[in-house]
């Protein structure tokens, strides 16, 4: 919790209204201009990145998405969101793995084994186009594997808002030596019309660490995405984090990861997961739980608006 000397609690409209002082903008795509699958750009989000790249700022996208970059292109540019016009580019958790399966992982994997918590969601591509080209192959004898990669949860193909629900297979990992993989730590995220908050593969792996097992993460609040944001954003002329504006829903990724990271921050409390958790608790509740790294240098009602 937050000194109450160090609170400040101004408010701003929408992401133009800050956005001055940045060369450029990092964003986040559910929940900020992404209201899940089932609904698509949220309002003005599109207007906004045109008036952002008309003001010379930089875009970047980054997402803890498991699918690959190519992927949330594609799907970006059905809604009308074009890379080279709306955005510079798009980083996803998904395609920062690739890469370092590629340089090698952190912790011993010396037969090139991997074993799958879960099962393939029927909605998004396999786990198995991560792992196309790379040296690891899956396994479904635990004993033979070097980690255990956690698939997007769900139960027959239906997304669960209780992480309560998958307890029972989480208790079944508590004994494993081996690290678990998770390349979205974000808890939950926002699917379905009307929007509702889902549990993602974040949830299995804080349940894991909970019983004491070990988890390897990839995605935000990880310096492995923001160092490679900085690295697109390099070949923009832009070299400092501090010159770069993250735009975010979660706290705990979002926000965190760019405080550590050096990057200034905009938490956007009326979409996304802050919108549910102020919808539950209020703002002033809410805005009390979050630690130091996790609050923002900005407060924005929405990424877009009218009038943007």
């Amino acid at each position: 919790m937050i000194p109450n000397k160090t609170i400040h609690t101004k408010i701003f409209p929408n992401l133009i209204s800050i956005c001055e002082p940045f060369e450029g903008i990092l964003l986040d795509a559910y929940g900020v201009f992404w209201g899940g699958n089932s609904i698509g750009m949220l309002p003005y989000c599109k207007e906004t990145m045109e008036a952002l790249t008309a003001k010379g700022k930089i875009i970047g996208i980054l997402s803890n998405t498991t699918q690959l970059a190519h992927h949330e292109i594609e799907k970006l540019k059905s809604h009308g969101l074009i890379e080279g016009h709306h955005f510079h580019f798009l980083m996803t958790s998904g395609e920062v793995t690739r890469h370092i399966f590629s340089t090698g992982l952190p912790f011993p994997t010396s037969n090139k084994k991997f074993y799958v918590f879960g099962t393939p969601h029927p909605k998004f591509s396999s786990h198995l186009t991560i792992f196309q080209d790379t040296p690891f192959q899956e396994t479904t004898d635990l004993q033979k594997a070097d980690f255990v990669y956690i698939s997007i949860p769900h139960i027959d193909g239906k997304d669960q808002t209780d992480p309560l629900i998958f307890k029972g297979l989480v208790e079944s990992f508590k004994n494993i030596k081996i690290p678990m993989l998770c390349i979205n730590p974000d808890r939950f995220a926002h699917e379905g019309n009307p929007p509702r908050a889902v549990v993602r593969q974040g949830s299995i792996a804080h349940m894991h660490e909970a019983q004491g097992g070990k988890v390897f993460y990839i995605g935000k609040p990880s310096d492995k995405m923001f160092s490679a944001a900085m690295e697109s954003f390099l070949k923009y002329g832009i070299s400092k984090p501090k010159n770069v504006l993250m735009v975010g829903d979660t706290p705990e990724t979002d926000i965190q990861g760019a405080h550590y990271f050096g990057m200034p921050s905009a938490l956007v409390i009326k979409t996304g997961m802050m919108a549910d958790r102020i919808a539950h608790q209020g703002f002033e509740a809410t805005i009390k739980t979050l630690s130091l790294q996790e609050y923002p240098d900005f407060f924005i009602e929405y990424m877009g608006r009218n009038g943007f």
